[in-house]
């Protein structure tokens, strides 16, 4: 951590320098990484003031406090930049959690593909909702030419009656680029 200390109307003593690292210690952990502090602490008549500003390689946090003790001051801003940095960081590993951006459509068949690899659930536990999407036409259609209708549209998915076994088959775009094709057994 690299801290950087500003007293106006104040001595920075080391004291007070050991106690702000202290209370930093935490964002550095939140954050995993280095960071960049600038301590800011001004004392005017009853008024103690410390400002921080904390830098790091994904996010940049301020944050002012004033009471009538310096060292509270210093303790109240960084517990607030301490809840900043929480908040960043469950939104950064939110994001990472997604599985990417998928239309709804999608998302039913891999979830209805998840239900059946699944076992019966038992009664006791909640059971799983059906949120039914659109209605599609069964086009006749090759794999072949159901491909190049899919590449030629925006969907993620597409349902067509195979024209060679008259049977109804799922065409999807995989995360790798390639294409998915779900064919019923009888």
């Amino acid at each position: 951590m690299n801290l950087e200390m500003t007293g106006r109307q104040v001595e920075i003593t080391p004291a007070l320098r050991e106690f702000a690292e202290d209370k930093l210690r935490k964002l550095e952990k939140l954050l995993d990484g280095p960071l960049d502090v600038h301590v800011v602490l001004e004392i005017a008549k009853h008024r103690h003031v410390a400002e921080i500003q904390v830098k790091s390689r994904t996010a940049s946090f301020s944050g002012v406090e004033e009471t009538g003790d310096l060292y509270a001051s210093i303790s109240e801003v960084a517990d607030k930049l301490e809840r900043q940095a929480l908040k960043h960081k469950e939104k950064v590993t939110g994001r990472r959690r997604r599985e990417g951006a998928r239309s709804p459509k999608v998302g039913a068949v891999l979830e209805a593909e998840a239900n059946r690899a699944q076992p019966p659930a038992e009664p006791d536990e909640q059971m799983t909702r059906i949120i039914r999407s659109e209605r599609y036409r069964l086009k006749p259609l090759s794999p072949e030419d159901a491909v190049m209708e899919l590449e030629t549209s925006k969907e993620e998915i597409l349902v067509f009656r195979d024209s060679a076994s008259d049977r109804v088959n799922v065409l999807y775009r995989r995360a790798d680029g390639h294409f998915g094709l779900v064919e019923p057994e009888f």
